[in-house]
């Protein structure tokens, strides 16, 4: 079920692609040849994904994202995917579903679906916002900083949620970087979890057998750049963990939003690029989290399965604490220090429109309610661990 609708999804977007290239001039269509050697370039180079995450991702101005000129017949008509395109879509999500970790709690293909569905809901928002009637395209680039205007970006955003956490193993960075795991050394232990699954993803997309999925996505060197480029900092956006990572995206937030926004030798471009590239990055992050900004229902659904997956790492001895131990004061400045100034950061950029003001003021509520209910909460969160992990570990007897 969450195959077909993360499918259909994708699908929609692909069609809007196809749909706005109609009509582009065959000269800047690269030969499949040439493309395939720029895939295997960027597959096989060397170095690792942080190392390619930018402050700035170019979108494409409005001239070059309008859609091409005919009647809307025209247009529907030539949108249809191909039955090719349309059945590697389909085996591609399914893999990337099987590169999860079924027996994860929390960190499987269901939160990826959640976090899609997110996304999607947060693009949407963005496409139709209350101040800006029907057909004014031109607005809507302008008030989206482009991303109305660039299905693209809309695709990168939707399968970074896709594949962003395949292959989590259960446990955080922070753990496999004590185990001295070998993947933690290959990423420099630096998001580690993050790095494997833009990696595993992106190999799995450069098989043979999605030539035609690939075509569908991308058709130029600029289109291949930009696509990749979205993917790697979308998903780096995804760890929050890191302290340098969360600096240098605070530092662009308020390069991006302050007043004077234009530093020296910089176009209005540049100004209107950054703040494409933050605002997408924040869209990713707060998807991920995006139970603590919905129902306090969903948000204790969510919060109990994280909590399951790290008792599990406990039980198994890859975490040092009982989180039972932590989880309620936890919570709270997790609202307090990352949640709530994320909500409020999806206000202040003003592109998201009633959803902002939405995931804000459940926020608030789910703090003040998880107050109020938590510590009788992470009993019961307790008692089911106790139940799912029987084998819980047994604390020695003093001597």
């Amino acid at each position: 079920r969450l195959v077909k609708w993360n499918v259909e999804i994708l699908t929609k977007i692909l069609r809007d692609m196809k749909k706005r290239r109609a009509g582009r001039a065959p000269e800047k269509i690269l030969g499949e040849d040439k493309m395939r050697r720029l895939e295997l370039r960027v597959l096989n180079q060397s170095g690792v994904v942080l190392d390619e995450v930018e402050e700035i991702v170019r979108l494409p101005t409005y001239r070059e994202a309008s859609r091409a000129a005919g009647s809307q017949n025209e247009q529907e008509d030539e949108a249809e995917l191909d039955n090719d395109v349309k059945n590697q879509l389909l085996d591609y999500v399914q893999t990337i579903s099987r590169l999860y970790h079924s027996d994860n709690p929390f960190h499987n293909y269901e939160h990826a679906s959640h976090v899609n569905m997110s996304v999607v809901k947060l693009l949407s928002r963005i496409i139709a916002p209350s101040d800006v009637e029907d057909g004014e395209e031109r607005t809507m680039h302008d008030h989206s900083y482009g991303i109305t205007s660039d299905p693209m970006t809309q695709f990168a955003c939707a399968l970074s949620a896709l594949i962003h956490d395949v292959d989590h193993t259960g446990v955080p960075n922070s753990q496999l970087i004590k185990e001295g795991q070998h993947i933690a050394a290959a990423y420099n232990n630096r998001s580690v979890a993050e790095q494997n699954s833009v990696d595993l993803a992106w190999a799995l997309l450069m098989e043979d057998q999605y030539k035609d999925l690939r075509r569908a996505i991308y058709s130029t060197e600029k289109e291949f750049k930009r696509f990749r480029q979205l993917i790697v900092n979308s998903v780096m956006a995804t760890d929050i963990m890191d302290k340098e990572l969360g600096q240098a995206r605070k530092d662009r937030w308020a390069k991006a939003f302050s007043e004077g926004a234009m530093g020296e030798g910089e176009s209005m471009s540049d100004v209107v690029n950054r703040k494409a590239t933050i605002v997408i990055e924040h869209l990713i992050q707060a998807s991920d989290v995006a139970h603590t900004m919905q129902h306090f229902q969903i948000y204790k659904k969510w919060n109990l399965r994280l909590f399951l997956e790290m008792y599990k790492a406990f039980q198994e001895g890859r975490a040092d604490k009982d989180p039972s131990e932590f989880w309620y004061k936890g919570e709270i400045g997790f609202f307090e220090f990352y949640i709530i100034p994320l909500a409020k950061k999806l206000k202040d950029c003003g592109v998201f429109g009633v959803s902002s003001d939405e995931y804000l003021n459940y926020a608030l509520k789910n703090k003040k309610e998880w107050e109020s209910r938590g510590q009788q909460l992470v009993e019961e969160y307790k008692e089911e661990a106790l139940k799912v992990y029987p084998n819980a570990p047994v604390e020695e007897e003093a001597s």
